[in-house]
C-alpha cells in the first residue's frame, strides 16, 4: 500500500470505522468484485457461474462503463477491487486495457484465476500493470482429484506453477481453497495448508455453498464441527484468510461478520448481487447509481444486521428460507421478489 497513497488512506478510514464499530464490518464497504465475462477453459464441479452448463455471458462492459464503475467504487471508499470470471486470462491484451480503465493506483487490485494460462511472462506483466495479488484456485493436493474436479487435465501442475510465478513477480500469491463438510477434516486439506505456508503463500478459504452447480445441496455446507475445525486451522497455520474473519486480529479469533453488500458482486450484464455466492439482485449499474443500489441493499435487514455466520454458506435457516429456489449469476433472483415487507429495516 505504500506505493498507493490513495489506497492507503481508504484502508486507514475503513479500519478506523471497523474499530469504532467494535471490530464488526457493519455497513462499511470493502470490495467490488467484477465478473467481466464467465467464459472459461475449465468445467468446475462447483462453478457458481454455471458456465460449464452453457450459461451465456450476455453482456460485457465497455471500458467506459468499467471506468465509471471504478470511479463510483472509489468515491464510496471501496478499497479492494477483484477481477474474475470465468477465466480472465482468456482475454489476452484486453485484460490489460481493463486494468488500466480501473486506475489501479486507487485500489488493492487482485485477479482470481485457475492459473492454467499464467506463465512467468504474464505474471510479470500483471505486476507491472498494477495487480497487487493473484488468487489461484486449488481443490486438492492430489493432482488427479484436482484435475477431475476442474474438468481439465494438467490443471494442478499449472496452478502450482502459477503460484510460484506470482510470487516471483512480486505480487501476493493466494491459494484459494474451497472447504465444505466433505473435506474440512481431511488430511488432503491439511496437505494444501502446509504447502501454502511452507511456500510463503496466503491460503484464502472459500466455504462450500449450496448455489451454482451445488444448488440446494445443503450437505456441502460446514456444520458447527466444521466451523470449529476451521477456527482451529486458522490458529494452527496463521496464514489463513477468510472474508468473515478479522484480518487485523493477531490472535486469529475475531470475526468481522458476513460481508454481504460490503463485498458487492457485479455480473457481466451489470446486475449487482449481494455477494459472489448469494445470487440475489439489488440493482443494475446501467439503471441506478452504485450508491443508490448500496442504500437499497442495506435496507434489507439481513444485510445490515451483524451476522457471525456466512448467510449463504453457514446459516442453514437463511438458506432454507431464501436460497432453495433456482438461481445463478446469470439468472439471479430479484430481492423484491425474495423478501417481504417484514424483511426490510
Amino acid at each position: 500500500m505504500l506505493g498507493k497513497p490513495l489506497l492507503a488512506e481508504k484502508f486507514r478510514v475503513f479500519r478506523k470505522k471497523v474499530l469504532d464499530n467494535g471490530w464488526k464490518i457493519g455497513t462499511n464497504l470493502r470490495t467490488l468484485e467484477l465478473v467481466y465475462s464467465n467464459r472459461c477453459n475449465f468445467k468446475c464441479k462447483h462453478c457458481s457461474t454455471r458456465a460449464p452448463m452453457g450459461a451465456p455471458s450476455s453482456h460485457e462492459m465497455i471500458l467506459e462503463d468499467i471506468s465509471s464503475l471504478a470511479d463510483q467504487a472509489h468515491s464510496l471508499g471501496i478499497y479492494e477491487f477483484n477481477l474474475h470470471g470465468g477465466e480472465l486470462l482468456l482475454e489476452g491484451d484486453n485484460l490489460f486495457d481493463i486494468i488500466k480503465a480501473i486506475k489501479p493506483e486507487r485500489f488493492y487490485l487482485f485477479l482470481t484465476s485457475n492459473g492454467y494460462l499464467l506463465n512467468e511472462k504474464t505474471a510479470q506483466r500483471l505486476s507491472e500493470a498494477g495487480i497487487d495479488r493473484v488468487s489461484i484456485s486449488l481443490d486438492s493436493f492430489n493432482e488427479k482429484v484436482h484435475d477431475d474436479f476442474r474438468g481439465k487435465s494438467g490443471a494442478y501442475k499449472k496452478a502450482m506453477q502459477a503460484l510460484d510465478h506470482v510470487k516471483k513477480a512480486g505480487m501476493a500469491p493466494f491459494m484459494n481453497v474451497t472447504v465444505g463438510q466433505y473435506n474440512v477434516f481431511s488430511e488432503d486439506l491439511e496437505s494444501l495448508l502446509r504447502y501454502s505456508k511452507d511456500h510463503g503463500y496466503t491460503t484464502f478459504i472459500n466455504i462450500a455453498m449450496p448455489t451454482g452447480n451445488w444448488q440446494g445441496k445443503l450437505d456441502v455446507m460446514i456444520d458447527e464441527s466444521g466451523r470449529q475445525r476451521l477456527l482451529y486451522l486458522r490458529k494452527k497455520y496463521g496464514n489463513l484468510a477468510r472474508d468473515l474473519w478479522d484480518p487485523f486480529d493477531k490472535n486469529k479469533e475475531r470475526v468481522l461478520g458476513c460481508q454481504t453488500i460490503s463485498k458487492l458482486f457485479i455480473t457481466p450484464n451489470g446486475d449487482v448481487l449481494v455477494c459472489s455466492f448469494l445470487h440475489i439482485k439489488i440493482g443494475n449499474i446501467y439503471e441506478q447509481s452504485l450508491k443508490d443500489i448500496v442504500n437499497y441493499g442495506y435496507s434489507i435487514k439481513y444485510f445490515k444486521e451483524h451476522s457471525e455466520l456466512c448467510l449463504a454458506g453457514e446459516d442453514r435457516e437463511f438458506v432454507r428460507k431464501y436460497l432453495m429456489d433456482e438461481m445463478s449469476m446469470s439468472e439471479p433472483l430479484d430481492a423484491k421478489d425474495v423478501f417481504s415487507d417484514n424483511d426490510y429495516v
